[in-house]
């Protein structure tokens, strides 16, 4: 997934699910493959004959991209409330609404559907009590995929307490850019104005 050579112009709702939905999965991805492939060192092309092996890597990135998500769902909805545009409730409703849109128009057999489900209704029971003020500059919003990160990687739990802190550092990274873009790009009372039409449609 590419990454955007200058902020995206995001002036309606589906740009910025799209927006979210593209950036998690760029991000989960680089920074699992990245992880393991440095951990494997010269043994990494080998770990792709092993079945047991990419399965619990293809669950690792659904785990991930699921926390993506919502970690950016959430530091866009915070966006809202930094310009004025709408109150906390709003704004969860909002983040609420994009992660339930986002996975659940997902197209996966690794997960059970039942653990898949469970992953969006755990994400979304964050919105109700974020502190939108809080996380709608820095990193705050974004602890959970570098949580998930450590917590799902195929590697053994030695290496990945030792490797805390890096692996945290390496996902911050990433995530500076596609949030500092989206920050600039979000043209939030014309998203909000839109996102308020599509939930009052009849037809939704």
């Amino acid at each position: 997934m590419l990454r955007y050579d200058t902020a995206p112009t995001l002036n309606n709702y589906s740009h910025l699910a799209e927006y979210i939905e593209k950036q998690s999965s760029f991000v989960s991805q680089v920074t699992l493959y990245e992880y393991v492939k440095t951990r494997a060192g010269t043994q990494w092309p080998k770990l792709f004959e092993n079945d047991e092996y990419l399965t619990s890597l293809k669950i690792a990135r659904w785990h991930i991209f699921s926390a993506c998500v919502a970690d950016l769902s959430l530091f866009a909805a915070a966006q809202f409330y930094k310009s004025g545009d709408a109150d906390t409730k709003s704004c969860a409703k909002l983040a609420h609404k994009t992660i339930a849109t986002i996975l659940n128009g997902i197209e996966q057999e690794d997960i059970e559907t039942s653990v898949f489900h469970m992953m969006i209704k755990n994400s979304q029971k964050r919105c109700k009590d974020a502190d939108y003020a809080d996380i709608a500059t820095g990193d705050a919003a974004f602890q959970t995929s570098a949580q998930a990160l450590l917590d799902w990687a195929p590697i053994i739990d030695d290496f990945k307490r030792n490797d805390a802190l890096i692996v945290r550092n390496s996902i911050h990274l990433r995530w500076i850019g596609v949030r500092r873009d989206l920050a600039k790009g979000l043209q939030t009372d014309n998203v909000l104005a839109d996102f308020t039409a599509l939930s009052d449609s009849p037809m939704r």
